[in-house]
């Protein structure tokens, strides 16, 4: 009788080989994980200005029947203090509503009572869903600010930005996003606030993303602001 052949034994992989692999899937993992985040912070900056055009369109349908543009929702002038708001919440689009005090009954926003857009507060994609207490609720949305005298209304500009001639160098306007580094005082005091993000000092830079009626993306500060505030 013929005795079967004996089967080879079967070899595992030795600690070396594992950590050879483990070496590569490290390697592997340290070149694709920056690529993904750098591609997803280009999705968020394509959002946020396409985001901002949208809004930018309203303000400006807004501008030409109004004759003016809208003024910011101010907690401290008088509008609501809605959950997560607190008693200084400003700087953000205002979508109008009912009011006894204002002409005809009705606060002029972008959403009451003409609909420029369906919603004027939307969430800025690089703090949506953050912490109101690490991030204010004015923060979370596209920030709006206005530069014209606004005289239907009563209101004027704010004073620091009338010194340092805002309107002439961003026009009635400006909308931004907190950018990738999720400041919005980049770094210091109010005037920091209008520090530019620019990619090319890396895909996480400080700055603002902004765009004013003059400019569709704005690319630096306004000539003062970096002697105020450097």
């Amino acid at each position: 009788m013929i005795a079967p052949r004996r089967q080879p034994a079967r070899r595992g992989f030795t600690l070396i080989e594992l950590l050879v692999v483990v070496g590569i899937i490290a390697i592997l993992a340290a070149i694709a994980v920056p690529s993904l985040l750098t591609a997803q912070t280009r999705s968020k900056v394509s959002r946020v200005k396409a985001d901002l055009r949208t809004l930018a369109a309203a303000i400006e349908m807004y501008s030409t029947d109004a004759g003016l543009p809208p003024l910011d929702y101010n907690v401290s002038r008088g509008d609501p203090q809605w959950p997560e708001m607190t008693p200084v919440t400003s700087g953000i689009l205002h979508p109008g509503y009912a009011d006894a005090s204002a002409p005809n009954g009705v606060k002029l926003g972008l959403t009451t009572p003409v609909a420029y857009t369906s919603n004027c507060w939307i969430d800025d994609p690089f703090v949506k869903g953050a912490n109101p207490t690490q991030v204010p609720f004015d923060e979370q949305k596209y920030t709006y600010n206005w530069f014209a005298p606004n005289p239907l209304r009563g209101v004027e500009v704010r004073e620091e930005y009338v010194f340092e001639e805002y309107e002439k160098f961003y026009g009635n306007w400006r909308l931004g996003s907190v950018g990738p580094d999720r400041q919005f005082y980049n770094g210091g005091g109010l005037y920091t606030a209008s520090k530019v993000y620019d990619p090319t000092n890396g895909t996480v830079s400080i700055g603002n993303i902004w765009r004013s009626q003059r400019e569709p993306d704005v690319r630096q500060r306004p000539p003062g602001d970096e002697i105020i505030d450097p």
